[in-house]
């Protein structure tokens, strides 16, 4: 069993279990593709319910959610991998395979963020976030509803199979959600009541990528999904028809890496290793769930002139998820460029799921150098870049020794990244001026450095002593702070060394008259009060001193005056039909 020899108190959190999930859903492969996912070892009693997820599970043709065990003699301390059953009907009906699954993913995930980011997160609905795996509710509506702080999975009817499909089955669906979930705990505001658009859509492209990018935690995964497209297109013949250089078409990105695959030789092995990159399910959202393929594949897309203003938050914020996406095929191709990087699948795959991993740290890390409130894509590329300048000083290419003759200079993650964002007209400033502390030298430091590591009083008192900081911030003296949250984080930093560093949010919102808005602002509000807000991140190093600020000033009218102006166009743009887990008339011939 799972659970023997295991001592519950000694060593708690540290010991890792091995937990079969489905590598991407019901209809990958034949049997259903399968991953290992290597989540915590703790106390989990039947529901499956452990200290941060309360997994439920209702069974088909049942009202209520009934409590699964997923250790198989019950023990608490025991979880038991159960591979699930290799006949598609079984599969779908197997409710312990799927609580097993939703919770490895779900605690996997979790788990992904808390590594990255170097300490523990919670959830805004509390310790443990609630998840309705197989809900009563239509599948369109699946989702993280924020009001109730849980996630419902729907199900639905399929051509492919006689019953009902559950979403959870699909992998990047649950990761997907579990991600809302955890930015809706660490930034509540990025998509509250008063959030512009591109804070809802920053939600979904993280969501979007930290969901694609887990994929590639697991090589042999990579290597497998590879093989199946290897196989698909060997099936659909030689002249199938597609550009081999798709994705720089679609991303814009012509140069360099961007067409270093397809220089690689027409129809040589180089170039079937690069079409099986791109046209595998590691770039696509759910892949499988209709018949014609995957919900969303950024990579397919052109990107519009005008796509910052789009309504529709997925839309908006797919074109992001496609910048990253293509920066992850640019490094891997000059992986593959390496002596080599193409010899064989096994070791293709071994060089995407290091990029695709060195990536998603990359955005994941990034969230902790964003601003509370009113986050843009340009705080997006900054809080990436700045965030990797701590981690690795130098920006090293993937592969910085010799490279095949011809290739392209070879670029670092970050000048890739760069690239990628310009080709979506997002750009920022250089590496040297990144941390955001022009107009903040000379700081005062009248604190305590144990308190300033835990205690929101003496981050206020930090702020309230420097004016200059004040000023940059555009502060109301007669309206206090709210200080959100004061976390230690621990990294390893480029010397091998522990590094532990701070990082401090807040928030000040200021009631205004219709008077003080016009005179203090500039603002023409309709009803007689407004509520102006900005925030900042402030992080500290391990000696106490600012290494970085991400500021939104308050009472700053050119700001103020240009978010109305954004917000006011939000609200009279007519809305596009919403895209979500389900394609236009896509029903299968089945009702569901």
């Amino acid at each position: 069993m799972a659970g023997e020899g295991f001592q519950p108190g000694v060593g708690y959190g540290a010991e890792l279990i091995d937990l079969s999930v489905l590598a991407e859903g019901p209809f990958t492969g034949t049997p259903a593709a399968l991953a290992s996912v290597r989540v915590p070892h703790e106390r989990v009693h039947s529901g499956p319910a452990g200290a941060r997820l309360d997994v439920r599970v209702r069974r088909p043709g049942r009202d209520e959610a009934e409590p699964i065990a997923l250790a198989l003699d019950g023990t608490a301390w025991g979880i038991d991998d159960v591979r699930p059953p290799e006949d598609l009907e079984e599969l779908l009906g197997d409710s312990r395979f799927l609580a097993q699954h939703v919770y490895a993913v779900a605690s996997d995930t979790l788990q992904a963020f808390e590594r990255t980011m170097g300490r523990r997160l919670g959830w805004a609905a509390g310790h443990r976030l609630r998840i309705e795996a197989y809900d009563s509710a239509d599948f369109r509506a699946t989702g993280y509803d924020p009001q109730a702080q849980l996630i419902r999975f729907g199900h639905r009817a399929d051509g492919r199979a006689q019953r009902h499909v559950p979403m959870a089955l699909y992998r990047d669906l649950v990761a997907h959600e579990v991600t809302h979930a955890v930015l809706d705990g660490y930034r509540p505001r990025w998509a509250d009541a008063n959030a512009l658009l591109d804070g809802f859509a920053l939600h979904e492209a993280v969501a979007d990528l930290v969901a694609m990018l887990s994929v590639f935690s697991s090589p042999d995964l990579v290597e497998r999904l590879l093989e199946t497209e290897a196989r698909a297109r060997r099936a659909r013949g030689p002249h199938d028809g597609v550009a081999h250089d798709g994705v720089a078409h679609d991303g814009g990105a012509q140069d360099d890496g961007a067409s270093s695959g397809a220089a690689a030789g027409r129809g040589g092995p180089g170039e079937r290793g690069d079409e099986e990159i791109l046209r595998s399910g590691l770039f696509g959202l759910a892949d499988g769930l209709f018949s014609r393929g995957a919900v969303r594949r950024p990579l397919d897309r052109r990107v519009p002139y005008d796509w910052q203003l789009d309504p529709e938050p997925h839309a908006r914020g797919e074109i992001v998820v496609q910048a990253v996406l293509n920066a992850v095929v640019n490094l891997w191709r000059q992986r593959l460029d390496c002596p080599g990087g193409r010899a064989s699948r096994y070791q293709i795959a071994q060089s995407g799921a290091k990029v695709g991993q060195q990536v998603m740290g990359m955005v994941v890390r990034a969230l902790a150098y964003l601003p509370p409130v009113d986050p843009t894509w340009t705080d997006l590329l900054r809080a990436i870049l700045a965030s990797d300048l701590v981690m690795m000083p130098a920006d090293a290419p993937p592969c910085p020794g010799s490279r095949r003759p011809g290739a392209p200079r070879p670029k670092g993650y970050r000048e890739v990244i760069r690239d990628r964002f310009w080709d979506i007209n997002v750009s920022t400033d250089p590496d040297t001026r990144l941390d955001g502390l022009d107009d903040l030298e000379g700081l005062r430091y009248p604190v305590r450095l144990s308190a300033l590591s835990s205690d929101p009083e003496e981050v206020n008192r930090f702020i309230w002593a420097n004016p200059r900081l004040m000023r940059a911030m555009d502060l109301d003296e007669d309206t206090g702070l709210r200080v959100d949250r004061v976390r230690p984080t621990v990294r390893v930093g480029p010397d091998g060394f522990i590094v532990s560093e701070i990082c401090a949010s807040f928030v000040q919102e200021v009631l205004l008259t219709r008077r003080e808005a016009r005179d203090r602002l500039g603002l023409r509000i309709l009803g007689d009060y407004a509520v102006v807000r900005g925030g900042g991140t402030l992080r500290f190093d391990e000696g106490g001193r600012l290494c970085f600020a991400a500021l939104k000033p308050v009472m700053d009218a050119q700001r103020q005056q240009a978010r109305a102006a954004t917000a006011r166009a939000e609200r009279e743009q007519p809305a596009r039909p919403v895209i979500g887990y389900h394609a236009v008339d896509e029903r299968d011939g089945v009702p569901a």
